[in-house]
């Protein structure tokens, strides 16, 4: 099995490949878990491949699960509830509807009707958008009289990556005990190394865990602290959500800000060009790495500076509505501003 093409970051995943980084059955189940480039029935057949292919072994104890005695009969779980969900979820039923969501310019879109079957609300969401528009199709089988969603991540072509049940639809597997039910996307933190080095320029592998944080210059990673390093590995402490590290981002104002970042195994180099006030990254990222082009005064004067063109670009604009300014006159105002500059 080639794990490495079930790791989110591309970046990511040809940095543990140089390397030779090897993880046990059940680290690899978790990695196959994580994934969010692959439909589900492709994970299922990776997690059977897995059986057939590699000893079976006990799930390891941590802040979640006790430990089981068969990784393989866990995944089996796994692969017969999700299966008895998307069945549930396609078949029709007089008390249920469906209708989508579509992730489109950095926020969700939704369907303008509601549909009698999954295939319908599919053909629509095709008639309405592009492939290249739609990179994320968030179908949902809602029931009537608020008893619960079932809920689907797809890709264009409708083809399920992952699906989760809410409300009253989960009395549908009242035969599941959820409490020793595992999750192997979230509950388990496993060493991902990565090749991000503090002061890189990274994004976000999935648009979607964007929202307004774009890009951002890396400060720290989870595996940096050695102490808590050793607690999320041991189970401990800590879980999937512990892949984080922490960065600098450019706030609506053109200031700087820090925040962690969750998923280090979802990142990947930053290799656009910065434009406005995301330009402060670059010289914030040629700072931590030491650069002798940028000491500390130039640093802060730099921010001073984007953050007063951000200020003029927002809140006063010379072209927007209201505004009769000729382009003479425009022109004549960034010329005086262009020889100011000079000065």
């Amino acid at each position: 099995m080639d794990i490495y093409d079930y790791i989110n970051s591309r970046d990511v995943a040809a940095y543990c490949r140089e390397i030779g980084k090897t993880w046990t059955p059940f680290e690899m189940a978790v990695i196959i878990g994580r994934c969010d480039h692959r439909t589900m029935a492709d994970k299922h057949t990776a997690w059977c491949e897995l059986m057939n292919d590699y000893p079976d072994m006990p799930t390891p104890k941590n802040m979640h699960h006790r430990s089981y005695t068969s990784l393989h009969e866990k995944l089996t779980e796994v692969i017969d509830y999700e299966e008895r969900q998307v069945a549930v979820f396609k078949k029709p039923e007089t008390n249920a509807v469906y209708t989508y969501k579509v992730w489109w310019n950095k926020e969700y879109s939704y369907s303008e009707s509601v549909f009698l079957t999954l295939e319908e609300a599919i053909i629509n969401a095709q008639e309405h958008w592009e492939r290249e528009e739609c990179t994320e199709l968030i179908m949902m089988k809602m029931y009537a009289g608020d008893k619960g969603t079932i809920e689907s991540r797809c890709d264009y072509d409708g083809n399920i990556r992952d699906i989760s049940c809410s409300g009253d639809c989960l009395d549908l597997f009242d035969d599941i005990n959820f409490s020793e039910f595992i999750d192997f996307g979230e509950n388990f933190y496993i060493d991902v190394p990565t090749p991000f080095k503090h002061g890189d320029i990274l994004k976000y592998a999935d648009e979607r865990e964007n929202k307004d944080k774009t890009v951002f210059v890396l400060k720290s990673l989870s595996y940096d602290d050695e102490r808590l390093f050793k607690l999320y590995q041991s189970g401990e402490f800590g879980d999937g959500s512990d892949l984080m590290c922490w960065g600098y981002f450019v706030g609506g104002n053109g200031f700087l800000y820090g925040d962690h970042v969750m998923y280090h195994d979802g990142l990947e180099y930053y290799r656009g060009e910065l434009q406005g006030k995301q330009r402060l990254l670059k010289y914030v990222s040629l700072y931590m790495k030491e650069s002798d082009h940028l000491d500390l005064p130039s640093l802060l004067t730099l921010q001073c500076r984007i953050m007063l063109e951000n200020l003029l670009d927002e809140d006063l604009r010379l072209c927007t509505h209201g505004l009769h300014l000729s382009l003479d006159i425009i022109n004549e105002e960034s010329k005086k501003a262009g020889r100011n500059d000079k000065k």
